[in-house]
């Protein structure tokens, strides 16, 4: 791995001004935020000039054409798609164009007959039955579809925001985001964004532009589910569309809340994402996408609510389906040494194969291109999805000869064959996929977008940091350069993932912090470390500390670390020192608040009841020389953690009764999860629910998996540390037998460390703290 560190240079004065900090001036300006209007606009939505929908070519024409079709009463077909958004974008015409007074109805494709865009044999059947054809979130690469349309005398709008191909279609008029060019705010729409606009244009005409506000809720859900990039017009609509989404009386979005048991004033990009996006396109993975288009549309309580009812039972379906292959696949996996999976099986479902190739990305870090039988005919259709590096469309494309149909991009892609070249294109493939990993291996390199120290890493940058939020697709989070010492590092999730304290021996002063790294690699602690990494925040009951997310770690070679010379020199990582003092015979009503220089350490909600402060954690921490261990940390790991962390010269223990049968922590777990589904929205965090029961995250998960093979839940990672709960699952008495065992040996561990730390001689355990703090990190 070679990492670069970011460029430098000096910003314009303008910018240093505004952020009242160099490097972000430049930082805005590598993102293309090279002045004081673009960059107030980028971050104050009150100075954002919104694009006009008189910026797209012909929209004046277009809406008096549709609006001579209205009048005339003619019969309009809005043709969508299955996914999100060309459910949204459909919803959003068929809503408007009723709402103004047009004879409409739709036509969604069926993803395994008809697959994607336009189909002839769909539109002749609409020959006698509709004047008027308007596409939305297709038909711009459906050249010979339209002609056809045209020649059976239908009229056609084509509306989509997919790449413009060398011939338009020829339709009556066509109109795309795309035809305002890269420059413009608004060419990253999706489709849902076009067909709002052009909703805008017909109100506006109408005398009411105001109504077409109405929609935005809908097209939320498109610029989150299609992963359009979050700059320009996108940025905007999210940033003051979502109190809209979350306040909607849309009929059918407000019954899925109530199915979801959401909780409205917590919907972000999160529940959007891996919740009601999921949701609507299940629908059109296994089922009909119709489904879910009747529901956005539906006009009164009851249906909308056997509407949602049944959505929900499908994305079950859909994540049932999906695990299934997943769990095959994992069979024949070697996580200690992944390489590129390319595969097939008849009896695979052709709608959820890229989810399950996905999950494979996710949890084994390689490649993975999954093939099934399509429903359509006799082909064989396939999706695929990469990891960072490996452009996956790129390599498909060197197998274009023995394939029908191919598409996509650098991390995801489909693609169909026949059945006899099906051996040649998994060889070749995987030759292919096995030397871009190889490759990978040799020199990948990360480039970083600040060169920071670890004296800089405060809160006052990280809320200016934050100003450059919503990141996503196009606005990538920030790459910070840093260059310190590993202090400790301990496995996390059995052994897939390290959790570091950083710093610097150069720092002029001492400034520690705690780092993740997900999928760690293998690391040299005798030298000084390059990191790449990005700057995060952990929040636990109001209180808030910094964290990194590392995403590339690499020695210096030739810069020995000081704390593999810190017998033979002074240094800042000196052997550290710390006394231990004994109160654990003392009367817990003796210690008292705001000491000088201390802290109290204590875990577990509502665990103690003494009045004390400040309270610290493992993850939310600062420098003192005393700091009191009210509850004993779950390992020693964690506890030589704390220690560093705060650099305390004292440390005191005190008498305290902490929990430690399954079955009690069972009951503990059940009611977090119980607040987690009433208060966030079945987003549980494994790292704040270890803060709440005063244990591990490995050791939560194993809790988790137990009440998942009781059949009392299901769960579904959307990140590292979060999963996604949802209730009642199925029972598996084997696997309930195997996690329940694991959880016990995992909870009698920190039994016995906690045993250990509150009944051993005072001398015993000032010998245990000096060999945890000095050993071999």
């Amino acid at each position: 791995m070679i990492i670069k560190k970011a460029a430098e240079f000096e910003p314009a004065s303008e910018l240093v001004k505004y952020f009242k900090n160099k490097k972000l001036a430049c930082l805005a300006v590598k993102r293309g935020l090279d002045s004081y209007q673009k960059i107030s606009e980028f971050i104050e939505p009150d100075k954002y000039i919104p694009l006009s929908f008189n910026k797209f070519p012909k929209l004046d024409q277009i809406v008096k054409f549709i609006a001579d079709h209205i009048k005339h009463k003619n019969r309009i077909l809005i043709y969508g798609d299955y996914d999100v958004d060309g459910i949204t974008s459909t919803a959003i015409l068929v809503g408007a164009l009723k709402d103004l007074g047009a004879d409409v109805i739709y036509h969604l494709p069926d993803r395994f007959k008809e697959g994607y865009g336009l189909n002839q044999t769909v539109l002749a059947g609409y020959q006698s039955k509709v004047d008027l054809v308007i596409s939305c979130d297709c038909g711009i690469t459906n050249y010979a579809e339209v002609k056809f349309a045209k020649e059976i005398g239908l009229d056609f709008i084509v509306t989509d925001h997919h790449e413009l191909p060398d011939r338009l279609p020829p339709a009556d008029y066509v109109i795309s985001p795309r035809m305002l060019g890269k420059d413009s705010q608004g060419y990253w729409l999706p489709g849902a964004g076009m067909a709002y606009y052009l909703v805008k244009a017909l109100y506006n005409l109408a005398g009411d532009e105001k109504a077409a506000e109405d929609f935005l809720d809908l097209l939320l859900l498109a610029i989150i589910a299609d992963v359009v990039p979050l700059q320009g017009e996108n940025r905007y609509l999210f940033k003051t569309g979502l109190a809209k989404l979350r306040q909607t009386d849309r009929i059918g979005l407000t019954a899925l809340y109530n199915e979801l048991e959401l909780n409205r004033s917590e919907i972000n990009e999160k529940t959007l994402g891996f919740q009601i996006g999921p949701l609507l396109n299940s629908a059109g993975r296994i089922d009909s996408a119709e489904k879910g288009l009747k529901l956005l549309l539906a006009e009164d309580r009851r249906t909308a609510a056997v509407l949602a009812a049944e959505l929900k039972s499908l994305n079950e379906r859909r994540k049932k389906i999906s695990q299934q292959i997943y769990q095959q696949l994992v069979e024949t996996l070697n996580s200690d040494s992944p390489q590129p999976v390319v595969s097939y099986n008849s009896d695979w479902h052709q709608g959820v194969i890229g989810i399950a190739a996905g999950r494979v990305v996710e949890n084994f870090n390689c490649p993975a291109v999954l093939m099934t039988n399509s429903r359509a005919n006799d082909l064989i259709t396939g999706s695929a999805r990469s990891i960072t590096g490996i452009n996956i469309n790129q390599l498909i494309n060197k197998c274009a000869d023995l394939l029908e149909k191919n598409g996509g991009h650098a991390a995801a892609a489909g693609f169909s064959l026949k059945k006899a070249n099906l051996e040649k294109f998994k060889l070749r493939l995987q030759r292919l996929l096995v030397e871009a990993l190889n490759n990978q291996q040799i020199k990948p390199t990360i480039k970083a977008d600040l060169n920071l120290e670890f004296a800089e890493l405060n809160n006052n940058f990280y809320q200016k940091l934050r100003l450059f939020a919503p990141f996503g697709e196009a606005n990538p989070e920030p790459i910070i350069y840093l260059e310190g010492e590993i202090i400790s590092s301990r496995e996390i999730s059995a052994g897939k993932h390290k959790k570091f304290v950083l710093g610097s021996s150069k720092s002029s002063n001492s400034s520690r912090i705690t780092a993740l790294w997900w999928w760690a690699g293998n690391t040299d602690n005798n030298y000084r470390q390059q990191i790449a990494c990005n700057l995060t925040e952990n929040i636990y009951q109001g209180r808030k500390s910094l964290q990194l997310e590392i995403k590339a770690l690499v020695s210096c070679q030739n810069e020995i670390s000081q704390l593999t010379e810190a017998n033979n020199s002074a240094s800042k990582f000196d052997q550290m020192k710390v006394e231990l003092i004994d109160w654990r015979q003392k009367d817990l009503e003796l210690l008292k608040s705001g000491q000088p220089e201390t802290a109290y350490f204590a875990e577990g909600s509502g665990s103690f009841k003494l009045n004390l402060y400040p309270i610290f954690n493992r993850n939310y921490y600062r420098q003192v020389k005393q700091l009191v261990i009210l509850t004993i940390p779950p390992t020693p790991a964690i506890l030589k953690e704390v220690i560093l962390l705060t650099e305390c010269e004292r440390l005191i223990l005190v008498n305290y009764r902490q929990q430690g049968k399954k079955e009690k922590f069972i009951n503990l777990l059940m009611k977090r999860l119980k607040y987690c589904f009433e208060q966030e929205n079945g987003i549980f965090n494994l790292n704040q629910a270890a803060l709440d029961l005063a244990t591990t995250v490995l050791t939560v998960k194993r809790g988790i998996d137990y009440l998942a093979a009781a059949g009392k839940l299901n769960y579904e990672f959307i990140a590292y540390q979060e999963i996604l709960i949802t209730k009642n699952g199925e029972v598996n008495r084997g696997q309930k037998n195997l996690r329940g065992s694991e959880l016990t040996r995992l909870l009698s561990s920190t039994a016995a460390f906690r045993r250990f730390i509150k009944n051993k001689p005072i001398q015993q355990l000032q010998k245990f703290i000096d060999n945890l703090l000095n050993r071999e990190i």
